[in-house]
């Protein structure tokens, strides 16, 4: 361990000098020693007060200098280990870095390791299925294990996410819509909306969108998720899908789009006005049927605007949620005995143009927001998933060989950049410049390359990415 220590203090840039550790199991052995005995309970035969502290110091620090060695290494292999021993090493990787652990087997002896793990993978195999019952998931070979991680990760990672923040996105309207309805019925118990028309709000009318988003939504197609690792940790790693912050964000768009849609509706609609022919005014319950119209079209909508893929599911489902809202408003508008609060409302409701102006008004103007939003932050402040679906979109689009320069191509540059860069490429393919001062060219596009990627990623340009293609360049020009 001293000499490992030594090595990897020499070696300085461990990124680029990536070292690994093969350490032996089993019992006896040294991985016994550090990770089965940490300290002796007791003195053993002969062994005075001095020496027996001093050797559950000894073992303490041997302990602490194994896990310091193995954190400094980008692999460890622990080879013919108990089961006790692998379940140990899960356990203090966890404690020690606090990351989640995932742990992979195939046998009966992996078993301890599964349970301990976060998330535990079995293979089914020729040692049978024990490994299997004990994880989480379960795979057949031990390939499936790059596609498990990079593709289906990514995607119940993001489906995951979004269902929670939609629940809560959607319930939060209802609750502010009550608690906003509150300050005008003096905080009474009169209810704003019709109680069966609420109770249908999360169990029908917003619940099979949700529901076809939580099972088939795609962040990023198959294919860039598998090619492209560094977009399992933007995703995952680094909170671009869920966090605190993005839960807070949600929660205040609700509170900002039940604003617009309340105080819009219940002003438009207000009772001293005459809305019929017949001399009639809005009421309280025409009023409330507006409101809680807009609310489930909104938050349909607005899922419209969360969705990473639309397919003939997608589409179904959402049309066959926003029709049959209003036919169910319309089976309750017509039984007097079953529901008589809101017998015939919705009928005159429709016969009003000023209703009608007011529910295109309330609709569209927290969605225009969203929009308006979610350009800027597209264009200004895109995200790596982002930028991985409008490179998609440009390859369904037949893009020009010329203009794919690197890894990732040029992501919508400012017009002076692209044609500086366009410049540089032409003066490199027609070898215009001497080998010196080829050499500051490439230095020039690695440093930007390099500053993009840094400031937000324009592009997918790694050093290694740039390296090999410019190699390329110059075998093409020799």
């Amino acid at each position: 361990i001293e000499q490992g220590l030594h090595r990897a203090n020499e070696i300085g840039d461990l990124d680029a000098n990536p070292i690994s550790m093969v350490v032996e199991g089993g019992s006896p052995s040294a991985l016994s020693e550090i990770l089965e005995v940490a300290r002796l309970e007791e003195p053993a035969d002969g062994m005075t007060e001095e020496e027996f502290k001093q050797e559950n110091y000894d073992r303490l620090e041997l302990r602490e200098k194994f896990f310091e060695l193995a954190g400094l290494c980008k692999s460890v292999v622990a080879c013919r280990c108990t089961p006790l021993q692998k379940a140990l090493i899960v356990r203090e990787m966890k404690l020690r870095t606090g990351s989640c652990v995932l742990a992979v087997g195939d046998g009966g002896n992996d078993e301890p390791m599964i349970k301990e793990a976060d998330v535990g993978i079995g293979i089914i195999g020729e040692e049978g299925s024990a490994a299997a019952q004990a994880g989480d998931f379960a795979i057949g070979e031990f390939r499936f294990l790059h596609p498990l991680l990079f593709k289906h990760g990514v995607w119940l990672y993001d489906r995951i996410a979004i269902m929670t923040l939609y629940i809560f996105y959607k319930a939060a309207m209802v609750a502010l819509a009550m608690f906003y309805f509150g300050f005008f019925s003096g905080f009474s118990a009169h209810q704003l909306f019709n109680l069966w028309a609420y109770t249908f709000y999360n169990v029908a009318f917003t619940a099979a969108p949700i529901l076809v988003v939580a099972v088939l939504d795609q962040t990023v197609s198959a294919e860039t998720l598998e090619n492209q690792p560094l977009a399992y940790r933007a995703c995952i790693t680094r909170g671009q899908l869920f966090s605190s912050r993005i839960f807070f964000v949600w929660i205040q768009q609700a509170m900002v789009h039940v604003a617009l849609i309340f105080f819009i509706a219940f002003w438009a609609l207000e009772s001293d006005s005459i809305a019929y022919a017949d001399g009639k005014t809005h009421g309280v319950w025409t009023t409330s049927s507006v409101i809680y119209s807009v609310i489930v079209m909104v938050a349909t909508f607005r899922l419209l605007l969360e969705m990473r893929s639309f397919t003939y599911c997608h589409h179904f489902w959402v049309w066959f949620s926003f029709i049959g809202f209003w036919c169910s408003m319309f089976v309750l508008n017509v039984l007097p005995g079953f529901n008589p609060d809101l017998f015939y409302v919705v009928f005159a409701m429709l016969q009003s143009a000023q209703v009608w102006l007011t529910l295109i008004m309330c609709t569209s103007a927290p969605l225009i927001l969203d929009l308006m939003v979610y350009g800027v932050k597209a264009d200004a402040f895109p995200h790596y998933h982002q930028l991985l679906r409008e490179r998609e979109a440009d390859k369904r689009q037949e893009v020009a060989p010329e203009y794919e320069t690197f890894v990732f191509r040029h992501r919508k540059l400012h017009k002076t950049e692209r044609m500086r860069l366009m410049e540089i490429e032409r003066k490199r393919s027609e070898n215009i410049e001497e080998q010196p001062k080829a050499e500051t060219t490439d230095a020039i596009i690695l440093t930007w390359l390099w500053f993009q990627n840094m400031s937000g990623g324009i592009f997918d340009g790694t050093d290694d990415a740039a390296t090999v293609e410019t190699e390329k360049r110059r075998n093409r020009r020799r």
